[in-house]
């Protein structure tokens, strides 16, 4: 069901439907996969830090690794 909802929402993004079907499925996984990660290493340690803390730090990583793969001609803010 996930998959079925994220596709859906995806399929929108030009730049998302110019990659192929394995960077497709691939880009899909790590946002999945980013999201629980970084909930279950909250839960692991006790939920120290505010959930809204977290959700944001989720969104960061997420955004920096998706818009880095979507539009890899951008420039990296580490190249400074």
């Amino acid at each position: 069901m996930i998959d079925t909802v994220m596709g859906k929402n995806w399929s929108n993004s030009p730049a998302f439907n110019r990659l192929s079907d394995f960077k497709k499925r691939s880009l899909l996984t790590f946002v999945q996969n980013t999201g629980l990660a970084v909930y279950r290493q909250w839960v692991l340690s006790g939920k120290q830090a505010p959930l809204a803390e977290v959700i944001q730090v989720a969104i960061a990583l997420m955004e920096g690794g998706v818009n880095k793969f979507l539009f890899p001609e951008a420039r990296s803010f580490m190249a400074e």
